[in-house]
């Protein structure tokens, strides 16, 4: 019996899809893992490439949508035909660099109970200038919540690095399908649910093409589905976590730090609401009306052995 399902994402990657299949394809295990490739009505062809992948390997299935129903319902359909006890999610424009990857996040997950998700580093492949970093800087092992959810410790693995225990995810408890699917708030939703165990290994590679889910749309929406997706996640809980979470909303949208303690101090749940609320309708007609955001000075000043704190002046203003 197979003891995680991959889900492969998929939307007109035709050409990275090969070789994001086949790096899931070649993973080294003691046991079996079953693969479900789910396209959003792709127009490109990688729907014969995917149907031809299926006819030839038992433990891969295909689910084609025949009308886009859009990047988070897609990732949706796939959570709701896992039944393993574990699986992973994989953008079909990003791949898998360690044949050994899935063998020892299963190991760790294994042994460690406490953890309901396992991650690792990812190379960062940039396609329009070709050049490539690691995603992350960070060393630790373990992360606790919500002990560990501070600027020094804080980590946010990307996507194709992360293996997740599925009796963490309880559909039934969330609101919105985007705090699921997307990727900070599954980061934040996890924790909740126990601890990270983080492998300081690059074992994936994420090609920052423009193409996809989240590279694929402007800086500004970027922030503000990041801030929503928080919103979201920390209405959830009914702001049991505000205290952490609003630091990272304010992060997104830039907010003054008067601005964010209005948001971590507030205890009128009610009125918590509305300033979120509030702060997103702003922060959504920038993107919505094309605002161009030019950074004008930026001032540097050392803090602390190897710190820096930065002041930055931007001039926001509408495209007419």
């Amino acid at each position: 019996m197979p003891i995680i399902t991959v889900l492969l994402i998929s939307y007109n990657h035709i050409d990275t899809l090969e070789k994001a299949i086949n790096s899931v394809l070649s993973q080294k295990t003691n046991f079996e893992f079953k693969i479900i490739i789910l396209d959003d009505a792709s127009t490109d062809g990688s729907r014969k490439i995917i149907e031809n992948y299926a006819s030839k390997h038992k433990n891969i299935t295909a689910v084609i949508q025949e009308k886009n129903i859009g990047g988070t319902q897609n990732i949706l359909e796939g959570l709701k035909r896992v039944e393993t006890k574990y699986f992973a999610i994989l953008e079909t424009d990003d791949y898998w660099c360690d044949d050994n990857k899935l063998q020892m996040q299963v190991d760790i997950l294994e042994k460690h109970d406490d953890c309901s998700f396992c991650a690792h580093n990812t190379l960062v492949d940039y396609q329009s200038n070709k050049k490539t970093k690691p995603f992350l800087n960070k060393k630790t092992q373990k992360y606790f919540f919500p002990k560990r959810i501070t600027s020094k410790y804080f980590i946010e693995p990307h996507t194709s690095s992360r293996v997740y225990r599925a009796s963490c995810l309880n559909l039934a408890e969330i609101s919105d399908p985007i705090v699921a699917t997307y990727d900070i708030a599954t980061n934040f939703y996890f924790l909740t649910k126990g601890n990270l165990y983080y492998i300081d290994k690059i074992m994936s590679v994420y090609n920052y093409s423009q193409k996809g889910i989240y590279s694929g749309v402007s800086p500004l929406e970027q922030r503000y589905r990041s801030g929503y997706v928080v919103y979201l996640l920390n209405k959830d809980f009914d702001f049991k976590y505000n205290h952490l979470l609003a630091r990272f909303f304010a992060r997104r949208f830039n907010l003054n730090y008067l601005d964010y303690l209005r948001l971590k101090h507030c205890k009128n749940l009610k009125k918590l609401d509305l300033l979120y609320t509030k702060k997103l309708n702003e922060f959504q007609e920038k993107f919505l009306h094309n605002w161009d955001i030019k950074p004008l000075v930026q001032f540097k000043i050392p803090f602390g052995s190897n710190k820096k704190i930065v002041f930055e002046i931007k001039r926001e203003k509408a495209r007419v």
